[in-house]
């Protein structure tokens, strides 16, 4: 018996170290279950062979109540263990049943390979009132703002020179990472937009021995942001590259067309289709940044006032890039805008002499 119940203010090391043994429980339960059920024909349907879902460790869980519950409990866990781990809840009939319940699972690991937490992925023609995804609840182990699905696995690419792509679900970085493994290295956000504890996170990754890609627009192998190619697409490019750039000065995106993301792409047109994609559209995340911004003026462009008022927008943003980034910024503003480069120039150098002072 645990010393005390398990809650996510009450967890001591030896409680942290005994919902670990509990994750890794479940997930050995969700990956066993996974054969004989409706997950291999799904993924086979989203052109997934069994070797790559198998390596995820991709499970299943089953529609019972409490099959996993009654599982772990066989195994001599507690029930403050099992719902401290986010994998059970109190029922209004006051039964402790499984929070994941006919989904396809994908376990998401620390960068240690612990199981935190899983992502549940419910079947094709559920009704519309569940859910497609659900995420485990925060727990000890995990936050979903805090860990990205696939880095643990990515993390030897990344260090022989495979670009990380961010994505926002499994399927699509899994996707990814089947495109093309010896150069892009797909990770998920966890149902939230990026996050300052998942730059931190990739901040860890040693990019300083990843080997130079010679690319004179994104230089050496880095991040990319897959995003969709509508609004909120841009949205979120203008917050990741915010985060992003004190990772790393190679910060790429791809835009996908409305509707279509990496995942669909591959089951519509394959790997070797989705691979080129990457080639072909990856541009510098700066790029959408600064025509996101400078498009918030395009009403008032022809007039000279109009112009520069877009440029005293942009011009912040690219005095706050890398040193070599700034020319191709300066030349694109100026041809956009129809002004000179001194005219460019001059307003990214005022800009960067109002800068603040770096943080000590």
């Amino acid at each position: 018996m645990l010393p005390c119940p398990l809650t996510l203010e009450n967890v001591d090391e030896y409680g942290v170290r005994h919902l670990v043994a509990v994750t890794r429980a479940a997930a050995r339960f969700f990956a066993c279950l996974a054969e004989g059920s409706w997950v291999p024909g799904y993924l086979a349907s989203r052109g997934f062979e069994p070797d790559t879902w198998r390596w995820r460790g991709v499970g299943y869980a089953p529609a019972a109540w409490d099959e996993l519950t009654a599982h772990l409990r066989d195994l001599g866990f507690t029930d403050p263990a099992i719902r401290a781990a986010g994998l059970a809840k109190w029922s209004g009939r006051g039964a402790l049943i499984d929070i994941f319940r006919d989904r396809v699972m994908f376990p998401i690991r620390s960068m240690d390979g612990t199981v935190a937490g899983f992502i549940g992925r419910a079947p094709p023609g559920a009704d519309p009132s569940i859910p497609a995804y659900l995420n485990s609840p925060t727990s000890a182990l995990y936050r979903k703002g805090q860990v990205l699905f696939g880095l643990c696995e990515a993390q030897p690419a990344v260090a022989t020179g495979s670009r990380l792509v961010i994505t926002e679900g499994p399927l699509d970085a899994m996707a990814v990472t089947v495109a093309d493994p010896a150069r892009y290295a797909g990770v998920a956000l966890c149902g939230t937009a990026l996050t300052h504890g998942q730059a931190r996170l990739l901040a860890t990754l040693d990019w300083a021995r990843v080997p130079a890609r010679h690319d004179p627009c994104l230089g050496a192998a880095g991040v990319v942001v897959a995003l969709d190619g509508d609004r909120a697409g841009r949205l979120a490019a203008v917050r990741a590259h915010r985060l992003l750039r004190g990772v790393t000065d190679d910060l790429a995106a791809v835009s996908f067309p409305p509707g279509s993301d990496p995942a669909s792409y591959f089951r519509e047109h394959g790997s070797a289709a989705l691979a080129g994609l990457l080639d072909s559209s990856a541009r510098p995340l700066a790029d959408l940044v600064i025509d996101g911004t400078a498009a918030r003026f395009d009403r008032w462009v022809e007039f000279t006032d109009g112009k520069f008022l877009a440029l005293r927008a942009v011009a912040p943003l690219i005095a706050g890039l890398p040193p070599g980034q700034v020319a191709r910024q300066v030349a694109r503003v100026a041809e956009r805008l129809a002004l000179t480069h001194a005219e460019v120039t001059e307003a990214v150098t005022t800009a960067l002499s109002e800068s603040p002072p770096p943080a000590p």
